[in-house]
């Protein structure tokens, strides 16, 4: 069966307006149907798990409710405004933990992994986690087409 790696952004938001939440989507959707690249993980750890704390969402629930019922996006979205713990959707909190995502440093080692697999010098830049993610998503799917050559 053929695998598919999430190009959706982390930085990417939807009407509710918290990051994550699209991508996060996106991986549940693939994962329930068995079409998510190995390499990903859909619905727990990283800034999957850190989106459905905030939320106060648990994570086999959020699973559970995309694999029965693959809703299009905005229907997960109404899911999530009906499941989300109170106070979790307020603009502050939202910007909160926008704030707190978007300025995530990639921390070691796999900062450094990545940098090597991307072939990008080990520097005192910062590379932010949503960075870093993106040109790994990218670099993971120009090499998925090169394979289908």
């Amino acid at each position: 069966m053929k695998t598919y790696i999430p190009l959706i952004s982390t930085r990417t938001k939807g009407p509710l307006g918290l990051v994550h939440l699209p991508r996060l989507w996106l991986k549940m959707r693939l994962s329930a149907k068995g079409k998510l690249a190995d390499e990903y993980r859909a619905g727990e750890g990283g800034f999957d798990g850190l989106l459905l704390e905030a939320l106060g969402i648990d994570s086999t629930t959020a699973v559970a409710f995309v694999s029965a019922s693959q809703p299009g996006y905005l229907a997960f979205e109404a899911w999530v405004k009906e499941n989300a713990k109170p106070g979790s959707l307020t603009p502050e909190a939202i910007d909160q933990f926008n704030e707190r995502i978007l300025s995530f440093p990639k921390p070691e080692p796999g900062r450094s992994e990545m940098l090597e697999i991307l072939g990008l010098p080990q520097s005192d830049k910062e590379w932010l986690g949503t960075d870093l993610n993106d040109l790994d998503d990218w670099h993971g799917f120009h090499l998925a087409l090169l394979d289908e050559e």
